[in-house]
């Protein structure tokens, strides 16, 4: 794999996840509660980028920063879901499966995938999957409870855009990661796959952050 291309790939996506940092930022105090936790999605994401740098560079490894990924990520990923939902079953399940997949990513970074180098697939595959049900359910809601507000000016529905191709294409790349880890040829075009799901990815988060109004963002339940 061409060093040169991928930190250039690598870079300009920290710049990208930078800017969508700063519009969170900058419109903060105007986003409804669920897309301050997508900003602040955003900022572990920055971070998390910065510390997988560091620990490449001085382990050779990144795995153990994918291990705080997977659960950071779907923690914040999952709670502005529960806001976003008015149904006391969906908030339930939200806050069951968080308070159930910490521990279980615990024990799976010890026991099954062992942090220091294996990736979390066992803990990325389950949560990826409840992401993509919570994205069905809230676009149910979304038809059950149309807004008045034309659908592209409507953060919800930029942020779960986001999250249902995120977790959909995502699932696919970790399945084929699995698949081809030993065919390097294959491996590369896995990898420019993993970056491309994630340039889109942050730039639907980005219009999320930008066309959120809190006002349009009461929803009724599922």
């Amino acid at each position: 794999m061409n060093p040169t291309a991928v930190f250039i790939i690598t870079y300009l996506y920290d710049i990208l996840l930078l800017l969508v940092v700063v519009i969170g930022a900058v419109r903060y105090k105007r986003l409804s509660t669920p897309f301050r936790m997508l900003t602040i999605a955003a900022i572990s994401s920055l971070i998390l980028n910065i510390l997988e740098n560091i620990f490449v560079a001085l382990y050779r490894t990144n795995a153990p920063i994918f291990h705080l990924r997977a659960i950071i990520e779907y923690i914040f990923y999952a709670l502005p879901y529960y806001y976003l939902f008015t149904s006391p079953t969906t908030k339930k399940i939200i806050v069951f499966s968080i308070v159930i997949l910490i521990p279980f990513s615990i024990i799976n970074a010890l026991f099954f995938q062992p942090f220091h180098k294996v990736f979390p697939t066992y803990v990325n595959l389950p949560t990826l999957g409840l992401l993509v049900g919570f994205s069905l359910l809230l676009f149910k809601q979304m038809l059950h409870y149309p807004s008045k507000t034309p659908i592209l000016k409507q953060g919800v529905f930029w942020f779960n855009t986001a999250i249902m191709f995120y977790s959909t294409t995502m699932f696919l790349n970790i399945g084929l990661s699995n698949v081809y880890i030993n065919n390097t040829a294959l491996y590369i075009l896995v990898f420019y796959l993993w970056y491309s799901i994630v340039y889109i990815f942050t730039i639907l988060v980005g219009i999320a952050l930008l066309t959120d109004k809190e006002e349009i963002n009461k929803t009724n339940a599922v």
